[in-house]
């Protein structure tokens, strides 16, 4: 009952104005894993550039395979790649300045932490932070997306299905991965922001369509269900992107918590002051 009573306090605070900023008065948690025992963690960095690797490998193969002209560009699935990487190697050099104490940046987190003055936060946190949640809605819409309604529907030759597999399927596994390990919290009022890519997509589309664009096999639509001379489609599919994301963000707010809570349960268990627990 208590966990509820926190629970439902908690998801209540969420919809506070200043909720829709990007402060934050734990700053080592955009640092640390939320599973790391110590103050510092060479696995964890490791882990950060393994997979701030993995996106720009990603991002460089699927540049070269599928630049067609600069059609690389147009695809959704392409600007969430980009997004992914800027996430992960904004993640990666904050791991690096706190492990190596660049700038001072462990110092000051953990002299505000004693003096009770937190630093103020840095705009690299800022945006990690807003590109991170982006990143990972993104991609669970794109796999989603993409496994219901366009897998095997898209009117031309899948010419390289591993790469396809990795930019629809791996981007989300390594994204969940990710942020299973990450230890700063999901708010509910950015999904606001995490929204703007899509919008920011779908006006293009309209644009590339009214300007007589095409795709690198020259149909009049970036994909088939957002085919303009069918507006209504091309709306109910922007409706439905948009659901998908309120879903997505409430269960990534749902599991944040879970696995903050797991997380403190296992660091009780593991305290030498923990007894009477086999």
């Amino acid at each position: 009952m208590q966990m509820k009573q926190s629970f439902g306090r908690s998801f209540l605070n969420e919809f506070k104005l200043r909720k829709f900023g990007f402060k934050h008065k734990h700053l080592d948690q955009f640092y640390q894993s939320q599973w790391q025992s110590g103050a510092r963690s060479f696995y964890y960095l490791l882990f950060r550039w393994t997979w701030a690797f993995f996106f720009i490998s990603v991002f460089i193969a699927s540049l070269v395979l599928q630049l067609s002209g600069g059609k690389f560009f147009i695809f959704l699935t392409n600007w969430g790649i980009i997004v992914c990487l800027l996430a992960q190697l904004s993640g990666a050099i904050l791991a690096t300045r706190w492990y190596y104490n660049l700038g001072n940046a462990r110092s000051a987190v953990m002299e505000g932490k004693i003096l009770k003055e937190p630093p103020t936060t840095p705009r690299l946190i800022k945006f990690y932070w807003l590109v991170h949640g982006a990143s990972l809605a993104l991609a669970l819409v794109i796999t989603t997306v993409y496994w219901i309604f366009l897998h095997g529907k898209m009117d031309k030759p899948m010419l390289y299905p591993v790469m396809s597999f990795i930019t629809h399927c791996l981007n989300s596994v390594f994204m969940l991965v990710d942020f299973w390990l990450v230890a700063f919290p999901v708010r509910l009022l950015h999904i606001i922001y995490w929204m703007l890519l899509p919008i920011f997509f779908y006006i293009f589309t309209v644009i590339y369509y009214l300007a007589g664009g095409t795709d690198e096999y020259g149909h009049h639509y970036v994909y088939p269900i957002l085919d303009w001379t069918n507006p209504m489609r091309a709306v109910t599919t922007f409706a439905g992107v948009f659901i998908l994301y309120i879903i997505y963000g409430i269960a990534l707010f749902l599991l944040s918590k879970f696995k903050r809570y797991l997380s403190r349960t296992v660091s009780a268990m593991d305290s030498p002051h923990a007894i009477g627990l086999i």
